[in-house]
């Protein structure tokens, strides 16, 4: 086996409720944290920390938040919307149970994207846990 071959793929996650456990009709595409898009993103805010510490000073609370933002953002490729009670004509279809945020399903972009996860820190925290989860970014 040639371990170079062995590289991370992309996955879909759904995001689930943090009460029942059940998909609220939201998917996110994430990438790991080795793919080497991250990688360069991991580098800058690396090298500004290094930048800092030289200087005597390290990142604020503020800043942090920020660059685990960034890190997020970058480390997600897009998300749908849909409706996790199926498709209408279906058994069980409910027209109610389409997700939305502040009343809408907002396009995939890096504000709706910091907003959506600044507010709902538990859909941030699941985004979070499977960026980070090494092994299911390589098929068996």
């Amino acid at each position: 086996m040639e371990l170079t071959n062995l590289k991370p793929a992309e996955r879909v996650i759904d995001v689930v409720s943090p009460s029942s456990g059940l998909p609220i009709g939201l998917r996110v595409r994430v990438m790991s944290l080795e793919d080497d898009r991250l990688k360069r993103i991991k580098r800058q805010i690396t090298d500004e920390s290094l930048k800092l510490q030289a200087r005597g000073k390290g990142f604020k609370a503020d800043e942090i938040e920020r660059n685990g933002r960034m890190l997020m953002f970058a480390g997600t490729l897009g998300w749908d919307w849909y409706n996790p009670t199926g498709e209408e004509g279906d058994e069980g279809y409910n027209p109610d149970a389409l997700p939305t945020f502040n009343g809408e399903q907002p396009t995939y972009n890096e504000k709706n994207f910091i907003a959506l996860i600044s507010e709902l820190t538990w859909i941030s925290d699941q985004i979070q846990e499977a960026i980070g989860e090494t092994k299911s970014f390589f098929a068996p």
